[in-house]
């Protein structure tokens, strides 16, 4: 029997054969480095190193690859998904058998029956596979009456939400809710049950969704603001949080090395991710025309942190779009998106993404009827479109690697000018 043990290292073998980089278990952290980047060109997906060391068994983890990661693995080899792959049978192909030194020996009398036996077993073999295959397909999902909704409980971070659901009238063999858009946050619940409390952790404008088997069946909007400016250490466990007036110095919102230190943070061990957030409403600030300007500095360059990049991620209640900056050696390693339109430092020239930052930042984007336009310190550094509409804006969230500051933020259109006390 297959086990879920031999699907993964028959994927692995895949993305090996895939790549063709040589011997795994030779594998350097470059080597891993590299097949992130091309995961992520291809699926539009990133899996960490650590998390790909994990899977090829570099890094010992104890807990089983997410369902992300299983899907993104099994879309790099050419499937739709996780359970689409497990489907396939395994089948040996001729030639991965070892060949042996032929003698000269002599040839063989005829016999029919012996030339026909491999052929016959190969025969009954793809018959039987293609049986296993049709048995194992889904059964298909039908629902009647189903119900999700949801409401927070308290203001800030973290916020627990209370979710109503009924899937009864279904015949689905498992139902999840879905935090968001992100397949990681997904968690099981009890199918004759009605309520689910789940925890936000960050803020943000999330698309919660009733999932029956595999099938978003039903989903709404929900809104986690934060109270003014909030600061975040950012990890896979729960975050720190800094509040507004903690982060607020010398007219600017600020996260300091003494902030983090204080925190047991331990630059020469490990350089964290962090956060500064502004979730609230702004309007109806449309994502697909508008204006918005920011002062922005990176406040920390050493250990793991000498590419200094920055992030900036403007939410929209239907996507995001992001720009980021770095030192210029750097900006090979940049990435933009426009709700959905990815551009890529390594195929695209972000040159003037690359900046000093001993001194502020001036990024603007002005966005008209789909068409964005990027300066960086006043200079033009991209322009192109995007195609899927955005929804209006909710909020603003900056990444450091590391400590940041922002001395400036707004958003403007005709009538709306929104600056971010």
């Amino acid at each position: 029997m297959t086990t879920e043990d031999d699907k993964l290292q028959l994927c692995r073998l895949l993305i090996e054969e895939k790549v063709r980089w040589g011997d795994s278990s030779q594998w350097q952290n470059q080597d891993f480095e590299a097949l992130s980047e091309r995961i992520f060109d291809e699926t539009g997906v990133s899996l960490s190193v650590s998390t790909l060391k994990r899977i090829w068994g570099k890094v010992r983890y104890d807990s089983a690859p997410t369902t992300t990661t299983l899907n993104t693995l099994a879309q790099f080899v050419g499937y739709d998904n996780w359970r689409e792959f497990r489907k396939q049978p395994v089948l040996i192909a001729e030639e991965t058998a070892p060949s042996l030194p032929v003698q000269n020996a002599p040839v063989p009398v005829s016999r029919p029956s012996a030339i026909r036996w491999p052929w016959v077993v190969g025969v009954v073999v793809v018959g039987l596979a293609g049986i296993w295959a049709f048995q194992k397909r889904a059964k298909p999902l039908h629902i009647g009456e189903v119900t999700f909704s949801s409401r927070p409980v308290a203001k800030g971070l973290p916020n627990t939400v209370l979710f109503q659901y009924d899937a009864t009238d279904s015949n689905a063999d498992s139902v999840f809710i879905q935090q968001s858009w992100n397949p990681k946050l997904r968690f099981r619940v009890d199918k004759k049950g009605h309520q689910y409390a789940s925890t936000y952790f960050y803020p943000g404008y999330f698309r919660a969704k009733l999932v029956l088997n595999d099938s978003i069946v039903k989903e709404h909007d929900l809104y986690i603001k934060t109270d003014g400016w909030l600061g975040t250490i950012n990890r896979d466990s729960i975050p720190v949080y800094f509040p507004d007036k903690q982060i607020r110095r010398n007219g600017a919102i600020e996260l300091t090395e003494t902030d983090l230190t204080e925190q047991g943070i331990i630059f020469q061990k490990s350089v964290p991710n962090t956060s500064l957030h502004y979730v609230q409403p702004l309007g109806e600030l449309s994502g697909n025309t508008f204006g918005f300007r920011t002062l922005v500095k990176s406040t920390f360059n050493r250990f793991d942190a000498v590419c200094q990049h920055v992030g900036i991620m403007l939410l929209c209640s239907k996507g995001m779009h992001f720009l980021q900056l770095s030192r210029k050696g750097c900006i090979g390693e940049l990435n933009l998106s426009f709700n959905g339109t990815h551009i890529s430092g390594k195929t695209t020239d972000l040159s003037a993404f690359g900046v000093d930052f001993s001194d502020w930042v001036t990024v603007r984007c002005e966005v008209k009827d789909k068409q964005a336009k990027v300066f960086v310190n006043e200079k033009l550094a991209y322009e192109g479109r995007f195609q899927e509409d955005a929804g209006k804006i909710v909020g603003l969230r900056y990444y450091f690697q590391g400590t940041g500051a922002v001395k400036s933020a707004r958003f403007y259109d005709d009538q709306i000018n929104a600056v971010l006390q």
